[in-house]
């Protein structure tokens, strides 16, 4: 009886350790190649936003529940929701995403009647602001100088007669 005990604790002993072997299996190329590419470096700029939420009652249902809606959607780096400043700051790549994009999903989120974003500041801004600012130099430079020419133009003749009170013939008619 004991070498029949033995002998079957051995041989559910080896196909125990036989079949259970690991089972888990590799990734395939193709999933590979879909996980490096959402991990990969973003195509467009990494942009930052920041604003404000109103409409949070709590800390863990409303704050963590919109930090995870941002944190999963595609082109979203970071997303970090503070309730107790009712503020969000997201790192999002702005080819895939964009702050109206992000207002509307965070609008969105419990039906779309609870949570309003207000005051939001985007990195996107901030770089479109310089450029506005930069047309706007560059545009009154260019009326200033049309503005000099006016002036230019505006002398009267100093001559006497009849054409003492006109303005020169080259001068433009603008």
């Amino acid at each position: 009886m004991n070498i029949t005990k033995s002998l079957l604790s051995l041989v559910l002993a080896s196909a125990l350790f036989t079949g259970c072997k690991d089972t888990a299996k590799e990734p395939s190329v193709a999933e590979n190649t879909t996980a490096s590419a959402k991990s990969s470096a973003p195509v467009g700029k990494v942009e930052t936003a920041s604003f404000n939420i109103e409409g949070m009652t709590c800390a863990m249902g409303c704050a963590k529940t919109i930090e995870s809606k941002l944190s999963h959607m595609d082109g979203i780096q970071k997303a970090s929701v503070d309730f107790d400043k009712k503020s969000a700051t997201v790192e999002y790549d702005s080819a895939k995403q964009s702050p109206e994009k992000i207002t509307e999903a965070v609008e969105a989120v419990a039906g779309g009647d609870t949570y309003k974003v207000t005051n939001m500041k985007s990195s996107q801004d901030h770089a479109m602001l310089i450029k506005e600012k930069e047309k706007k130099k560059k545009k009154a430079k260019t009326e200033e100088k049309k503005g000099e020419e006016k002036k230019d133009c505006g002398t009267e003749t100093k001559s006497g007669g009849c054409c003492a009170g006109k303005k020169p013939a080259s001068c433009h008619s603008t």
